[in-house]
């Protein structure tokens, strides 16, 4: 029985016998066998290719290659390309991706005139590849950043990204040139804006950083692309608001999925969701990018695109990476330069300040790197200082009601001293730190959760700054434009008084720990068992030296505090004296 043509060309590449391959391929007698089987030759021949064939063996490459174009020439190019994208879908590794691209382009081409649903089945197979490269994963902050493009999986996702334009920058020539039909040009933009999500969303792309980044040029050009296919990009600040609201609603079913034929490309899920349109919109406003005039036209309110856009800024500073969280924090930075100084309270009616405000606060507290804690930190007092007063006090007492961090409430005390500083040069003092209003954020600085039980190292923080405010206050406003002075009493009663008693207990607790601590020297370290507990924590596998630096800041912090008590009671009765 004569060999079929599969099992020749494969047993011809095994052997390197790659002329007669090719030869075989163009055979007249093997036409029709190979019309018949190009399924199983497609799978031979790049089954023979591995990450490093074109290194080690660049002729096989080469002969593979060539075997995959007369196939492209010789057989059907419906069949033919269902058995390709079948191959990128279960493509084993980059270099059998890679070798793909070039015949699909080719029947691509040739099937111009039916080709709708055959480039959505091939950028969806691309898609899934690209998305199932792992994520860069490294604690690199400041110049350490440039080791990224060095990382194993970053340089994979490059090496993919890269050799996207070469594949659908023909298309889109074509398509633009012939002025084709909507939805073909839809069905690339979708895919390109899904490339901006997962895994490139994820690799640092800050231009102070890495400027002339491999990363950011395939970025740049796949922007560039999609302002050219869909000229106004701000068309899918809809899309934004959709996502966003869908956010919010309890996950269900996708009742689009009944009517997929009226489905717009832009529809799916997979392609068009907060995380790549987050990534648009970062290519877009961040400044990080050239964006052509034509894509974000004028006639948008101002108001609309930065609120829309902070939606995308807030799903950004939702990821724990460092990637996601940097290119919300420069979206973010841009975007709060375009309100003018002295933006009106009522603006603050859209909810989406607080939750920007709550995620600075998310990232100045929790995040693991110390670069975007301080940038957050920076973000936080530039959103509350856009705002005139009123806006100020608003966004302040939002920190001082949700963030259950010592810091945090102590930074939201110093930002609400400032701006009241600020007030003072005015005319006339604002409401909002006058009478009742004023009284309401001094009770919510100077709150002690369990009265004259409270923990007072875990409170330090809150408490000193605090003590500092109100002693600033009673010196400065010896005319009592704040009402300060009718706000004495309950300081002094409802708060100074728990406090003394705190700090009475706190360091009687903490010097009987050091005493504990001293009688047990000459003690061996596992024999002495002597816990220390501060902000809910248990400490008592820590050493003992520790634990005794530990005690001497707490009343370290005990003495600055009796101290700032004892100076703001003198405050006060000057005050009073006025």
């Amino acid at each position: 029985m004569e060999q079929s043509v599969v099992d020749l060309i494969s047993s011809c590449l095994d052997s390197g016998n790659y002329k007669e391959a090719l030869s075989a391929s163009t055979d007249e007698k093997y036409a029709k066998d190979l019309n018949d089987n190009c399924w199983d030759l497609i799978t031979a021949v790049i089954g023979k290719i591995e990450d490093d064939t074109l290194i080690l063996k660049p002729s096989l490459y080469g002969t593979c290659e060539t075997l995959l174009a007369n196939i492209v020439k010789q057989c059907s190019p419906e069949e033919a390309l269902f058995e390709f994208i079948e191959q990128i879908q279960v493509a084993k590794n980059d270099a059998q991706f890679a070798i793909v691209l070039d015949p699909v382009q080719q029947l691509l081409i040739k099937l111009s005139t039916k080709r709708f649903r055959s480039l959505e089945f091939t950028l969806d197979s691309m898609s899934t590849y690209i998305s199932s490269i792992p994520l860069p994963e490294h604690q690199l902050e400041g110049k350490e950043r440039l080791l990224m493009d060095s990382d194993v999986n970053v340089r994979r996702i490059i090496k993919i990204y890269s050799l996207l334009p070469p594949f659908y920058n023909p298309l889109i020539k074509e398509i633009t040139l012939a002025n084709a039909n909507n939805m073909t040009k839809d069905i690339l933009a979708a895919f390109l804006i899904s490339l901006l999500g997962k895994p490139l969303i994820y690799v640092d792309l800050d231009p102070d950083c890495n400027a002339n980044s491999e990363a950011r040029t395939c970025s740049s050009s796949i922007i560039q692309d999609i302002c050219i296919l869909v000229k106004n990009v701000n068309k899918f600040l809809d899309y934004v608001e959709f996502h966003h609201k869908q956010s919010l609603k309890p996950k269900s079913r996708n009742i689009l999925t009944d009517n997929e034929e009226k489905l717009s490309p832009y529809d799916y899920k997979e392609k068009i969701n907060m995380t790549t349109l987050s990534g648009l919109f970062y290519g877009i406003y961040s400044g990080h990018f050239e964006v052509p005039g034509y894509a974000v036209p004028a006639v948008y309110s101002i108001s609309y695109v930065v609120h829309t856009n902070l939606f995308c800024v807030v799903h950004l500073l939702s990821f724990a990476e460092y990637g996601p969280v940097a290119k919300g924090m420069s979206l973010c930075t841009k975007l709060l330069n375009q309100y003018p100084i002295n933006t009106s309270h009522s603006v603050l009616k859209n909810a989406i300040h607080y939750s920007l405000c709550q995620s600075l606060v998310n990232i100045a507290i929790y995040s693991s790197y110390e670069m975007l804690r301080k940038e957050a930190v920076k973000l936080i007092s530039n959103h509350i200082n856009k705002f005139e007063y009123k806006g100020r006090c608003m966004l302040i007492k939002y920190i001082l009601n949700n963030a259950n961090h010592s810091g945090m409430i102590g930074y939201a005390i110093t930002l609400y001293k400032n701006s009241i500083e600020d007030a003072f040069k005015e005319s006339e003092l604002p409401d909002c730190f006058t009478g009742p209003q004023l009284l309401g954020m001094i009770k919510k600085m100077c709150y002690l959760p369990h009265g004259a039980e409270s923990d007072l190292v875990e409170l330090a923080d809150q408490i000193i700054t605090a003590l500092n405010f109100l002693r600033y206050l009673a010196l400065k406003d010896n005319l009592n434009k704040t009402g300060i002075r009718e706000c004495f009493t309950i300081i002094e009663d409802d708060y100074l008084k728990n406090l003394r008693t705190a700090l009475n207990m706190s360091r009687a607790h903490y010097e009987v720990k050091l005493m504990d601590i001293n009688n047990s020297k000459g003690l061996p370290e596992e024999q002495v068992d002597i816990s220390i507990n501060v902000g809910g924590n248990m400490l008592d596998k820590i050493p003992t030296e520790s634990k005794k630096q530990i005690i001497h800041s707490a009343l370290n912090a005990f003495h600055l505090i009796e101290g700032l008590v004892a100076r703001l009671s003198e405050c006060i009765i000057i005050n009073k004296s006025q």
